[in-house]
């Protein structure tokens, strides 16, 4: 595989170095904008930076007994991920009671996966609580954008992009989590292996890109520097 690895290397990397920008502008935009959905954004961002510079400190440190695999960190991860998307969608746009019910329901499923996906083994783990919280987020999406297109009040543009971005990234990232927890087991050659990773990283990159470009794009005057 060490003929192939580098180049998923290389992608992985990259999105690590594209995060730590966007967090910086996260960062500011957390500090200075007055749009709460911005902040929500960016905020997400800076908690995507943070994971994934510790599963990177988790591959060159001696292993934390508690997180021995960053499969521990990637349920967190997805945890998190509900909460914030989750929240930035019913809250802003949504605003379902019976929604806000699914969203618990699906965090309990993510944090009962947290501390029993050891008592299987890492080879005998399937992600069905993952998947679910995946499906939930989507179905999120497609209900406040169908919502916003009944609505006879003018949408907003930009939010209907973030919301498209989100769609596209789920419903993308749903195929490589079945993907990878039902097939990925089988007979895979190992440049198969790493091309599955390379695209997910891709994924990855244009994901993160794409949010960062709608958050900076409409907080530019918060970046503007005045010569004194």
């Amino acid at each position: 595989m060490g003929d192939y690895y580098f180049l998923y290397d290389i992608l992985a990397y990259v999105n690590s170095f594209f995060l730590i920008i966007y967090s910086i502008i996260s960062i500011v935009v957390f500090k200075k904008s007055k749009k709460k959905i911005f902040k929500i954004i960016a905020l997400y961002l800076m908690f995507s930076f943070l994971f994934d510079f510790l599963i990177n400190i988790l591959f060159f440190t001696p292993k934390i007994e508690i997180i021995s695999d960053t499969l521990f960190l990637d349920i967190l991860y997805r945890l998190g991920e509900l909460l914030i998307v989750g929240y930035l969608i019913n809250n802003y746009w949504l605003k379902s009671k019976m929604f806000w019910l699914l969203i618990c329901v699906a965090g309990l499923f993510l944090i009962y996966d947290l501390f029993t996906y050891r008592e299987r083994g890492l080879l005998n783990y399937v992600a069905y609580a993952q998947i679910t919280a995946n499906l939930l987020l989507i179905v999120l999406i497609v209900t406040n954008l169908l919502k916003q297109l009944k609505d006879t009040k003018p949408f907003s543009v930009t939010n209907q992009m973030v919301c498209m971005v989100f769609l596209a990234y789920f419903s993308i990232h749903l195929v490589y989590t079945v993907v990878q927890n039902f097939i990925i087991n089988q007979s895979f050659t190992n440049k198969s292996f790493v091309v599955f990773y390379s695209s997910y990283a891709i994924l990855h990159i244009l994901y993160y890109f794409s949010l960062a470009f709608i958050v900076f794009k409409n907080s530019k005057n918060l970046f503007k520097f005045y010569k004194v």
